[in-house]
């Protein structure tokens, strides 16, 4: 077998001027909602409120929006006004407060930015949102998924943006992805079709890690079910999220899902260590979104599946893999903050993992490269980042993508995502709750 792979490796740099990547652009703007001009336009800045001081609301808002004009700190609040203090004079902030009502009232305010614990987030951004304030809210958005409709609604109702920090969606790896997955007729920018994997058959997701190395279990946080602790509501909204890419808002015909969870008699306050889930969708095959029709009896190739796991036992490989009729894309590890994508085509009736050959492993007389790599480098911290505290989490500069999509789309009058859609957002927690019942479910029958 002769190997005649075609192959292609790109590599597009940040552009701070344009405040994204040139080969890409972000989906509110191939959508005509926003545009990307550049950033010496002096477009509408943005004055940030951070409610909460943990490792999160460091790297994203203290930290990213050191690398990003237009955007402005105005104050932090704590649950104790030295905690605000200290976390203020760290970062420079000029107005600190013992509570998060002082913050949420501050004038100085345009967006509260919600990063308080998991079982918390509602009822703060219902306070953000009561004092007139755009919020970006920490996923989980909330705990049910009634509730977060409720956010949504109340954003419509007050004409303020709700937004759930989904900030995977905005990595330029995850933004191009989506554009190579299949024919969007809404969007402005148009990919050629060669580099098209068409409709998605079959998803691949995980992200687990090893919980030992956050903190000793069960007492550290990140396993306290009362905190929203367990990795259902840290790390599944991810692995979710990554199946309703190619489907949108849209709940799958069919869920399994098994899990370790511990004893009740053992360990009643602490939540799962392991989650693995299948699911399946109904497609169609004109729009290349999902369809929910529990009614219908359609054809097996009208079907996509989609499988993935979670936990803290172990560091997993974590890639998202989708695979369409013309081949698949790997979202690159880390795949819930990914730097790179590789797009790998496959001629409808071969076989093959990307090689090209006499055996119909490719297609070797096209001119379109057999294996497509893209890597974004993230937009570099500056001096005054690093003199801070540096990153403490993988990748958290990346945090600069979702930051300049809310200031685009405030700026522009538009109040969610099109990027992490509030169907989305609230399908995922329906989602996540629905998993979490055939766990239980699944524990109380091996008990049994």
């Amino acid at each position: 077998m002769s190997n005649n792979l075609l192959k292609l490796y790109i590599i597009d740099e940040y552009d701070t001027t344009l405040g994204y990547h040139r080969s890409v652009l972000p989906l509110d703007v191939r959508l005509g909602i926003t545009t990307v001009a550049s950033l010496d336009d002096q477009p509408l800045p943005l004055r940030w409120g951070i409610l909460a001081t943990g490792k999160v609301a460091h790297d994203f808002v203290a930290q990213v929006l050191k690398v990003l004009p237009h955007h402005t700190i105005a104050a932090v609040g704590s649950r104790t006004l030295e905690r605000a203090e200290w976390f203020a004079h760290r970062h420079g902030i000029p107005s600190a407060y013992g509570t998060y009502e002082e913050l949420c009232r501050d004038v100085e305010v345009d967006v509260v930015y919600v990063a308080s614990l998991h079982p918390n987030h509602k009822d703060h951004a219902v306070l953000a949102l009561s004092c007139g304030k755009h919020v970006l809210v920490e996923k989980p958005m909330a705990m049910r998924a009634e509730d977060a409709q409720l956010l949504y609604d109340l954003g419509k109702e007050k004409r303020l943006f709700v937004g759930e920090g989904m900030w995977t969606r905005f990595f330029p790896a995850v933004e191009w992805t989506r554009s190579h997955l299949h024919d969007d007729e809404n969007e402005l920018v148009v990919v050629e079709p060669e580099t098209k994997i068409g409709q998605v058959r079959v998803i691949q997701a995980d992200f687990s890690i090893d919980g030992q190395d956050v903190g000793p279990y069960p007492s550290d946080s990140l396993y306290a079910k009362e905190l929203g602790g367990g990795s259902a509501w840290t790390l599944l909204p991810y692995v979710v999220g990554a199946f309703l890419l190619p489907f949108g808002g849209r709940e799958p015909d069919r869920i399994a899902a098994s899990g370790i969870i511990p004893e009740p008699e053992e360990d009643s306050d602490v939540g799962d260590v392991a989650i693995g889930v299948t699911m399946s969708f109904t497609v169609n095959e004109q729009s290349g979104r999902g369809v929910n029709n529990n009614d219908s009896r359609p054809p097996p190739e009208n079907k996509s599946i989609a499988s993935g796991l979670v936990g803290y036992l172990a560091e997993s490989s974590e890639v998202t893999m989708y695979a369409g009729k013309t081949g698949r894309i790997i979202v690159n590890a880390p795949a819930h903050c990914p730097t790179s994508a590789t797009l790998i085509r496959k001629p409808i009736g071969s076989r093959g993992n990307g090689t090209t050959g006499s055996d119909s492993c490719g297609d070797s007389s096209s001119s379109t490269p057999t294996k497509i790599q893209v890597d974004f480098p993230l937009p570099l911290p500056t001096q005054e980042v690093e003199d801070s505290g540096g990153i403490q989490l993988p990748n958290s500069i990346g945090f600069a993508y979702e930051t300049e999509a809310v200031r685009r789309l405030i700026s522009a009058e538009h109040y969610t995502f099109p990027q992490w859609t509030p169907e989305e957002s609230v399908a995922c927690i329906q989602i996540i709750e629905k998993i979490l019942k055939h766990v239980h479910q699944y524990n109380e029958d091996v008990m049994s």
